[in-house]
């Protein structure tokens, strides 16, 4: 800044000076002129009122014509021929002046002085003619003509122009060091402010008193600049331990976290995700196909970057098994992901399911003999007091196997991966389990209502199993009298099955939990329906197998509403 100003400052004062300079030289010599042509005519007047008309014409004229100085004086016939010129000429040789400018205005009656270059003499001349008229006779007459050098004009002013150029230079010498001391004053405070951002920058300003000049306008903008200055370096100081505990969190998070710009590079990555790809902190700066040779997590990045898709999906690399979950973060042009490891809740989950697999299995057996066995008391025994004991074992021995029937199913749900889908009518598959349900729905005088129809794509038992279930739990939460309704309806993009029923509701805690296995609302009622609390976490797994999309509205006291919504694009 400073450098510049001087310069720009320098440049406009010498340009300032030197047209200064220019406009007077033209200025003098315009004024110089002016008064030679006044002087000419002066001069031209005074030799008109002198000059006589006699008979030796010729000799007068000779005589009066003389003249000392660079004074040239002319007399010119009528005719424009020259009578007599101060200067030494050869008359008998000179040009004809009839046509010269001077004349022809000096006759014309409007006589002005003219500025031209004289053929004869070869220098610039100041002219100037009057018209001189005999007093005896009118039609006798000459031309007076006077006429002065322009370089004479000049003469004093180029002769003074050394001495000017010299007062013009010690000017600007001391104008550039007048103005160099200015523009370090003026640059001085800014100065002290440039080295006080420096420090801000550099993490070691220290509060300090501001810089106070001689001008109180640059003062008042270096005191803001100081207070600004201090706003920074405190920022920068809450930004710089914002991002050590942001640095720190991230590096002992277990999860690996990684963000990527739109240019589709690498601009964060904690120590979990350097581990978890096998790289070194160098990657970050680089392009995401360095981070890993993997297509799913590449071809994720890749659509969330480019058309802002999120993503979540299972990842295995390198023997461990990754939930990843790609999105793009609000109102930024950055995607992260996140690599969770669930290896060991996959391990255990697949623990979990081959034991209950099992020991379903394991159960199964035994109970069926025990049923067996009890069919077979029922059949001989007489004793109406032993038969009471025979019923309850019968129906908690078909409680149990009702329960294992559903532990297995579910079980195959969580197992399987890809199913054999067929087209299935919802409403026949309704009639189908209303039918199964028909002494119940009997038994509790419950209206049943069935509506519509559709054809969805999946394994006939699913839709079953789905449909039985929600039906079966409707009824059973049904009181003595109510009613439960099933639709059946269709959108241009979409399927929508409806289960409603007028019961005992389900309340506001209880609803996040209502699909957990085993979890029953009351479970006194269950108990006595019989219920297994694995219904609805069927229909749940069901769905999550299908991608269908499963809700449930419901109040408490008023009734329940449980909505499977089959996607006509899905396909399976």
């Amino acid at each position: 800044m400073k450098k510049r100003l001087f310069i720009y400052t320098t440049v406009i004062i010498f340009a300032g000076l030197l047209s200064f300079f220019a406009a007077s030289v033209y200025v003098t010599l315009s004024n110089n002129l002016s008064a030679a042509k006044d002087t000419v005519m002066q001069i031209t007047q005074i030799y008109a009122g002198l000059f006589s008309f006699s008979d030796d014409t010729d000799a007068d004229v000779s005589a009066f014509v003389k003249t000392n100085g660079d004074t040239r004086i002319t007399v010119i016939a009528p005719d424009g021929t020259v009578l007599a010129d101060s200067r030494p000429l050869d008359l008998n040789t000179v040009e004809n002046h009839i046509n010269r400018p001077e004349i022809q205005a000096a006759a014309n009656g409007s006589p002005e002085p003219f500025v031209r270059y004289s053929e004869s003499l070869r220098i610039d001349f100041i002219y100037y003619a009057l018209k001189t008229v005999n007093a005896e006779n009118d039609e006798d007459y000459v031309f007076i003509r006077a006429a002065i050098p322009v370089r004479k004009i000049g003469a004093y002013l180029f002769g003074s122009l050394p001495l000017l150029v010299v007062i013009l230079l010690i000017v600007a010498i001391l104008c550039f060091f007048f103005m160099r001391g200015i523009i370090d004053r003026v640059t001085k405070p800014f100065n002290s402010v440039e080295h006080k951002l420096r420090l801000v920058a550099s993490g070691e300003y220290t509060a300090v008193e501001p810089y106070v000049g001689s001008y109180d306008e640059i003062d008042k903008i270096a005191r803001g600049i100081d207070e600004v200055a201090l706003i920074l370096h405190n920022n920068f100081d809450s930004m710089r331990d914002e991002k050590n505990k942001l640095d720190y969190i991230l590096n002992n998070i277990g999860d690996g976290i990684f963000a990527a710009d739109e240019d589709k590079n690498i601009t964060l990555i904690n120590n979990a995700a350097l581990d978890i790809f096998n790289v070194t902190s160098d990657i970050a700066g680089k392009n995401i196909n360095y981070l890993s040779y993997d297509k799913t997590i590449i071809e994720a990045l890749q659509d969330c970057i480019n058309f802002a898709k999120n993503s979540l999906f299972e990842l295995t690399l390198n023997g461990s098994i990754y939930l990843v979950t790609v999105k793009r973060l609000p109102d930024t042009k950055l995607t992260m992901a996140v690599l969770s490891d669930i290896t060991e809740s996959r391990e255990n989950a697949k623990r979990r399911e081959e034991f209950f697999a099992n020991a379903s299995h394991e159960l199964k057996t035994p109970l069926t003999a025990i049923k067996g066995f009890n069919e077979l008391a029922a059949i001989n025994n007489k004793d109406e007091k032993i038969q009471k004991f025979i019923d309850n074992i019968a129906r908690e021995t078909e409680r149990m196997l009702s329960l294992i029937g559903d532990m297995l199913r579910l079980s195959e749900l969580e197992s399987m991966r890809a199913a054999s889908p067929a087209p299935v009518s919802l409403a026949k598959t309704v009639n189908e389990a209303r039918e199964t349900m028909a002494n119940a729905i009997s038994e509790k005088s419950i209206v049943f209502e069935a509506s519509g129809d559709a054809v969805v794509t999946a394994e006939p038992v699913h839709i079953y199993e789905l449909v039985k279930n929600l039906i079966e739990n409707a009824v059973r939460y049904t009181n003595h009298g109510g009613r439960v309704a099933v639709s059946v309806e269709t959108s241009r993009n979409d399927i929508r099955l409806t289960v409603s029923d007028n019961g005992i509701g389900i309340s506001p805690e209880e609803q996040a939990r209502i699909f957990e296995r085993f979890y029953r609302v009351e479970k006194s009622r269950s108990q006595r329906n019989g219920g297994t609390g694995l219904g609805l976490s069927i229909v749940k797994h069901i769905c999550a197998l299908y991608d269908w999309k499963l809700s449930l509205k419901s109040k408490f006291g008023i009734g329940t509403e449980v909505i499977v919504v089959f996607d006509k694009t899905l396909n399976i």
